[in-house]
C-alpha cells in the first residue's frame, strides 16, 4: 500500500480554489450518469449496529456544531459492510431528508477501495443539497444523501487530496494533471469549471462510469473525446494505485482511515453511564494516514 503523507491543505486548496477553469464543458451536467450507476454499481451487503449511546464520534460532534446542529440530534451508527473487517460509523441526523437506509446503500455502491479513503459519513437537513468532504468525512446536506453522483464524487476528494491516485501528492495539483488538462479542450460539466479539485473529482465521477456501465461514458457522450487526456490519466492513476483498481468493485478493504475518537454527546464532562466504545480498526488492517483539507468553500455538488 502507498504511504501517504499528512500535512495541512489549507494553502493548496486556496490556492488551487481561486483558479477557475475556462475550457468549456462537455455537458450541463453528469445527471445522465445516475441511472447507470444505480443499475451497475451493486449494494454490499451490511449490517447496522448503534453507537454507544450517550456517545459521538468527534468528528461528528465538530461538524454538527459548526453547521449549527445540536449534536443530540445526531443519531451514531456503526455500519458493516460484507468486504471489510472494520465499522464506518454513520452520523445521520434524525431529520436528513432521507432515510439512513438510502445513505448506507449509496455509500456501499461504491468501490470497497474508493470507500476505505472515507472516514465517517454525515447527514445533515437542509433546504438546499450540497454536500463537501472534510479530511475524509463525506458531508450530505438534504437529498444529497441519496445521490449516487454526489458520493462518487465526494470520495474522489478523498482519493486525490489523500494521495490514493497519486503517491505523496494531490493528483489535481500535479504537473502530470496540469500536462494532460493542457491537451483537452472540455472539462466535463460547468461544476468542473470551478477548479481542479472540483476538475479532478468530476472526471473521477466520468471515469468510474466508463469502467463500470456497458457502453460507457464515451459511449454515452459523441464529443467525450475533448476530455480523453483527463479520463485517461484518472483511469491509468486508479489502476496503477495501490490497491489497484480503485474505481472497479471487488476485493476487500486494504486499509482505512481511521476513526475519530468517540466523545461525550454533552458539553459537559459527566461520567458516562458507560465505557466510551473501542473504535481502533481491526488488527492487520493498515492505517491511512490522515491529510487536513476541506472542500467546504467551493464544493457544493448537488
Amino acid at each position: 500500500m502507498r504511504l501517504f503523507i499528512s500535512t495541512t491543505l489549507a494553502l493548496f486548496t486556496a490556492l488551487v480554489s481561486s483558479q477557475r477553469l475556462t475550457k468549456p464543458p462537455l455537458q450541463q451536467n453528469l445527471d445522465n450518469l445516475k441511472q447507470g450507476f444505480i443499475d451497475n454499481l451493486k449494494p454490499v451487503a451490511s449490517t447496522r449496529t448503534a453507537f454507544q449511546a450517550g456517545y459521538i464520534p468527534s468528528d461528528c460532534k465538530k461538524i454538527a456544531q459548526r453547521e449549527s446542529f445540536n449534536p443530540a440530534d445526531i443519531q451514531s451508527w456503526n455500519v458493516k459492510y460484507a468486504d471489510c473487517s472494520a465499522v464506518w460509523v454513520f452520523c445521520y441526523h434524525k431529520s436528513s431528508n432521507g432515510p439512513l437506509t438510502d445513505l448506507i446503500d449509496r455509500f456501499g455502491r461504491l468501490p470497497v477501495h474508493t470507500r476505505q479513503f472515507s472516514r465517517h459519513v454525515v447527514s445533515l437537513p437542509a433546504t438546499s443539497g450540497h454536500a463537501y468532504n472534510d479530511g475524509g468525512n463525506l458531508v450530505f446536506f438534504g437529498d444529497t444523501l441519496s445521490n449516487i453522483n454526489v458520493h462518487i464524487h465526494e470520495s474522489a476528494h478523498s482519493l486525490d487530496l489523500i494521495g490514493a491516485f497519486y503517491p505523496d501528492k494531490p493528483l489535481s495539483s500535479s504537473t502530470k494533471w496540469t500536462n494532460e488538462y493542457n491537451q483537452d479542450s472540455a472539462v466535463p460539466d460547468p461544476y468542473a469549471q470551478t477548479n481542479q479539485v472540483e476538475n479532478v473529482a468530476q472526471n473521477t465521477v466520468v471515469t468510474t462510469y466508463e469502467r463500470n456501465v456497458p457502453g460507457g461514458f464515451f459511449g454515452l457522450n459523441p464529443n467525450a473525446n475533448k476530455i480523453f487526456h483527463q479520463y485517461a490519466t484518472v483511469d491509468t492513476e486508479q489502476r496503477n494505485a495501490d490497491p489497484a483498481s480503485l474505481l472497479v468493485p471487488g476485493g476487500t478493504c486494504t486499509g482505512r482511515l481511521a476513526n475519530s475518537s468517540p466523545v461525550p454527546i454533552s458539553g459537559t464532562a459527566t461520567v458516562q453511564a458507560a465505557a466510551a466504545p473501542n473504535v481502533a480498526l481491526p488488527a492487520g488492517l493498515a492505517t491511512i494516514k490522515a491529510v487536513a483539507f476541506n472542500t467546504n468553500d467551493t464544493c457544493h455538488f448537488s
